[in-house]
């Protein structure tokens, strides 16, 4: 299959979890993702505003807000097609942005080499921590500059053996699923 056919499938896929169901499994990634955190002392990370069928990452925000890890959000910049990065402290400051997704609406400018975790969105993973996402290439070049853990959240249902992967793909560190963690560090 091509990238477009599975991002297709898959997002169908996750777009059918029962919502009861995913609220459990969304309190189970982001359960496992807070372990992490508090295990490894991270002090400041990149989240990603979720939307629609998402992996939800607000609970992980307000864990944030509450053990003060400094947290940031991308920003799409339309003419560089890159993410910027803002700190954000509070949801207030996220406002709709690029296809709606909330984005930071601060001047609070955050540099990603200094996030020790970036919190990575996708549409599939597979066990080689490769990932497909809606095909913009935001992740791929953000990921060529990260110093610390990449980490993909995603529902079990999005976990495929191997997917195809061409050369600018990069890979995450760690795939927090509601069933298991996927290592490839």
């Amino acid at each position: 299959m091509t990238k477009q056919e599975i991002r297709s499938r898959m997002l169908e896929r996750r777009k059918n979890i029962d919502e009861q169901i995913k609220k459990q499994k969304n309190l189970k990634i982001a359960s496992s993702f807070i372990h992490f955190l508090e295990t490894n002392s991270i002090k400041s990370i990149l989240l990603y505003a979720s939307f629609g069928s998402e992996v939800d990452t607000w609970m992980i925000f307000q864990y944030c807000i509450n053990k003060s890890i400094k947290t940031a959000f991308p920003k799409v910049n339309k003419k560089s097609n890159r993410l910027e990065l803002f700190w954000v402290d509070k949801i207030e400051e996220l406002t709709p942005g690029y296809k709606l997704i909330l984005e930071p609406s601060t001047s609070k400018r955050a540099l990603i080499e200094n996030i020790d975790v970036i919190a990575v969105p996708g549409v599939a993973f597979d066990k080689q921590c490769f990932r497909i996402g809606y095909g913009g290439g935001f992740y791929d070049r953000l990921l060529l500059h990260k110093k610390g853990f990449a980490i993909g959240l995603a529902y079990e249902e999005q976990i495929v053996d191997k997917l195809p992967v061409l050369a600018h793909d990069k890979r995450v560190d760690l795939i927090i699923t509601d069933e298991r963690v996927i290592s490839c560090v």
